[in-house]
């Protein structure tokens, strides 16, 4: 990416990773199933999306044995952001 501003547009350019990203800047941290459940999309969907903004280093995915929780990477200034506007 050449700058924040480009990262954030396009982690922002789909309405599954907004979704997504506004539930866990609401809940903080949350697993798979509980992201599907609440915003009614389909598990690969989501899976896929949640590997995007993970890869882009948005989001932190935590490795509980068999279940993994995903959050925020407040580290990232793209997160920091993200989290702001949904709470601005």
């Amino acid at each position: 990416m050449s700058n924040l501003g480009d990262l954030v547009a396009e982690v922002m350019s789909s309405k599954v990773r907004v979704k997504i990203l506004k539930l866990l800047v609401e809940r903080g941290s949350m697993n798979i199933s509980a992201i599907v459940r609440e915003t009614g999309l389909n598990h690969k969907i989501v899976k896929e999306n949640l590997d995007y903004l993970a890869e882009r280093g948005v989001v932190h995915e935590i490795d509980l044995g068999r279940v993994k929780v995903y959050r925020l990477n407040y580290s990232s200034p793209a997160a920091r952001v993200i989290r702001d506007l949904f709470t601005s």
